[in-house]
């Protein structure tokens, strides 16, 4: 009934608006994957490592869940200026 509204100058047909929503959507799902699967991989790393105590890794694993974004950028900046690694 509201159809014609679509139509209007400014305003994006519904198919495109919809569109757009979906997208979005799908947008944010694959980020949210990527996330996961970069935290999972962190979590692993620090799990895996030999010179870090128990202590150590709980406290990484902590940092990079309650801090993310910078958690697990400090990780890779810390990890990557290593020397000596295997």
């Amino acid at each position: 009934m509201l159809g014609w509204l679509s139509l209007l100058p400014g305003r994006l047909p519904t198919h495109v608006a919809t569109l757009a929503y979906e997208f979005g959507q799908g947008f944010f799902a694959a980020a949210l994957v990527v996330w996961i699967v970069v935290w999972l991989f962190v979590a692993v790393r620090v799990v895996r490592r030999r010179d870090l105590g128990f202590i150590g890794k709980l406290l990484w694993i902590l940092v990079i869940l309650v801090v993310p974004l910078v958690g697990l950028f400090v990780y890779f900046l810390w990890d990557a200026s290593r020397t000596g690694r295997a």
